[in-house]
């Protein structure tokens, strides 16, 4: 990545479906020039550039951090079959004390049930299931966040069928232009126009953010943890304001509060943990898991702040 390709992700920050015409004036140079860079960089892989819907306003009311134990299988193997689930959000093969851990999401209290007693139960390998439910969700996000919690972020009024229509549009192409969208779903531009506005006014939708992809390897872990009673909430305050906290909950099961650490260094890792993490107060006691291979991870859904 060059001098040039820094100043488009510059350029990009606040607004990523921001113009090339507009993009390539403020730079100083063509526009056909900002739209080869941009597409090689999305296809080197070396940056993303999509929507973030938020968790609730799509209609996802229940969270779940889920442990398997695995036997008579490899564990990658079961994870790979774990990861063709819909409802998997992100799948990770780890080292401690489960073999893989699941984050997933789901709208109703009947098919939380149904993956859990019927759907993951069934699936060849799995020996047990260790399941907690996220009861108040601080931060799920990729990256640094815009601003540092202070509070709980609120739960968005949930999307209707053609908000989630030009999400899925976006979702495909975040630089599509709203005649495109308008076009392929049969409504007028300036409905799309409103609709993505609305979204974004209401912190439904975000097109904020382009996130700089991690080469090489990452050393992610997912970190139980056990708190003082009455301090999970100031717990989880402290954690959402560090940069590599991807995500923190409070949590019904396995431990008070659950987080994911996001780093690319194993120093890093162990520093963030030892130095950040148990240090914070109310912390009585950390239970973590090392990741040592993503299976899925997807990029859509997580929570506005």
């Amino acid at each position: 990545m060059d001098e040039i390709d820094k100043l488009l992700l510059g350029a990009l920050d606040g607004n990523i479906r921001r113009s090339s015409r507009e993009i390539a004036d403020e730079l100083g140079i063509s526009a056909p020039t900002v739209k080869r860079r941009i597409d090689r960089l999305r296809s080197n892989e070396l940056v993303h550039l999509g929507p973030m819907l938020d968790l609730h306003a799509a209609g996802f009311e229940y969270l779940l951090i889920i442990g398997i134990k695995v036997d008579g299988r490899s564990p990658l193997k079961v994870a790979e079959d774990i990861a063709l689930l819909e409802e998997a959000l992100t799948v990770n093969v780890v080292m401690g004390v489960s073999d893989i851990e699941i984050v997933a999401a789901v709208k109703s209290r009947e098919a939380l049930s149904a993956l859990l007693m019927e759907t993951l139960a069934t699936i060849d390998g799995v020996a047990h299931i260790d399941s907690a439910m996220a009861l108040e969700v601080w931060k799920y996000q990729r990256g640094r966040m815009s601003e540092s919690p202070n509070d709980l972020p609120l739960k968005r009024q949930h999307l209707d069928a053609l908000d989630i229509q030009i999400v899925q549009c976006l979702n495909q192409n975040v630089r599509t232009s709203n005649r495109a969208i308008a076009v392929e779903l049969e409504v007028s531009e300036s409905s799309v126009r409103s609709r993505i506005k609305r979204m974004q006014s209401n912190r439904q939708l975000s097109l904020a953010t382009p996130y700089q992809l991690p080469q090489g390897s990452v050393n992610d872990a997912f970190i139980g943890l056990n708190v003082k009673g009455g301090m999970a909430r100031s717990v989880c305050r402290a954690l959402s304001r560090l940069d590599e906290i991807s995500f923190v909950c409070t949590a019904l099961g396995r431990n008070d509060v659950i987080c994911c650490i996001h780093v690319t260094e194993l120093d890093a890792l162990a520093h963030i943990l030892h130095e950040k993490v148990i240090s914070i107060p109310g912390v009585e006691s950390t239970n973590p898991s090392h990741c040592i291979k993503q299976v899925k991870h997807q990029s859509l859904l997580g929570i506005i702040p």
